[in-house]
Parts: C-alpha cells; structure tokens; sequence
C-alpha cells in the first residue's frame, strides 16, 4: 500500500486517541483530490484526509475548511459524513489532517449508468438534485459559517474566474465557447442578496448512493 506516510505513525496517534487495537490502512482515489485513506481502527470505520506533501498551490488542499463545513453540516439535512476528528499539526503524518465516518455506499463515474435500468438512474440523478437543493438552503450564518466565504456577485465572479482560464489555457481557440464566455457578463441575473453554499465540484464520481 502506497501511503505518503509512515502508518506506524498513524497507529500511535489513534491508539493515544482510542485505545489500542488493530489497524487496517487502503489508499483510495482518483481525480485531483487530497490524499485519501480507508482506515479500520478497531471498532472505528473511517476515512482520513490529508493534505499533500510537497509544494502546494496557496489555498489549495485546505483540509480544515473542509472538516469546518462538514462539521456545521452535520446537524442539519444535508447527507454528509459525520466528522470525527481534525489535527492540524504536521506530526505525525507529514502534513494535517482529519477523520470522518466511513459510509457504505455505491460510487458512479460514467455517467451514462450503465448497467441500471431508467428508473434506477432517474432516482440517482433525482437524489443528486435534492442532495444539491439541500445545501443551497442551508443558511450559512445559521450554522456558523458566515465568515467562511465571499458573497456577493457571485455569478460574476464564477464566470470571471472560469473565462480567465479559458483564456490563459494554452490549448485551441474553440469559437463556440469564446462566444458564450463573451455573451454570459452581458446577461448575468440581479444579484438578490441571497447567500447559499455552493459546492466546489458537485459531480457524480464525488457522491456516494445508498448501497
């Protein structure tokens, strides 16, 4: 198993935390994210997230903004795992980290489902829009996080950044998008004053379905 740690390390701090016990590590992943761990401690089924080791770009692989939000999302509707713990030193692992809940569940990387009848795939793509319509009703003064992000313009700022991009990307001017990239500023909505939470990259492959 390729961890970027030394698991001996990881076995020492949770027997500090938890008591002695047995200790089963796997590495999972795919996609860009934070190094991410299955890890069986025990009676304690978990999954740990750390930041990389190495160089990283500035506000990148923030694991205690991610433990923040989970944390005030777990007292309300919206299905996410319940958080267990955040270290935010170096020791032992390298680089901070946190614990949260490992869930059973199914994971979808295509798209097309296949393999699932149409009603099947009607009630996942159904329970990603209730998933999402979830966390945008979620106040996030109410629970703790009204300092945790921008808000305002926020359409303009997306599109902002997103064209930037498009832009400084080296590949082949594609006609179709440069014109929807100039055409969105021109018709962004009235800014009503709302603030929701807004997920970074609300995708398939990064939800998991009930087993």
């Amino acid at each position: 198993m390729n961890a970027d740690f030394d698991p001996a390390a990881l076995k020492g701090f949770l027997a500090n935390r938890f008591g002695d016990a047995a200790m089963t590590l796997e590495r999972i992943g795919g996609g860009q994210s934070n190094p991410t761990y299955f890890v069986d401690y025990g009676a304690h089924r978990m999954v740990l997230r750390k930041k990389p080791v190495g160089p990283i770009l500035r506000g990148a692989h923030a694991v205690d903004r991610e433990f923040r939000v989970l944390e005030a999302l777990a007292a309300t509707n919206v299905p996410v795992p319940r958080p267990v713990l955040l270290h935010a030193g170096a020791e032992p692992l390298g680089t901070s980290f946190y614990l949260m809940e490992r869930l059973d569940g199914r994971v979808f990387h295509d798209c097309s489902l296949p393999g699932l009848s149409p009603a099947e795939r009607r009630a996942i793509y159904f329970g990603m829009a209730e998933a999402m319509a979830k966390l945008h009703a979620v106040r996030p003064d109410a629970v703790g996080l009204g300092d945790f992000g921008r808000s305002g313009n926020y359409f303009e700022r997306q599109i902002g950044r997103w064209t930037r991009q498009l832009r400084e990307s080296p590949s082949d001017r594609i006609p179709a998008l440069e014109a929807v990239a100039d055409w969105l500023p021109q018709h962004l909505p009235a800014d009503d004053g709302r603030v929701s939470i807004a997920h970074g990259d609300f995708r398939l492959g990064n939800l998991l379905f009930h087993p």
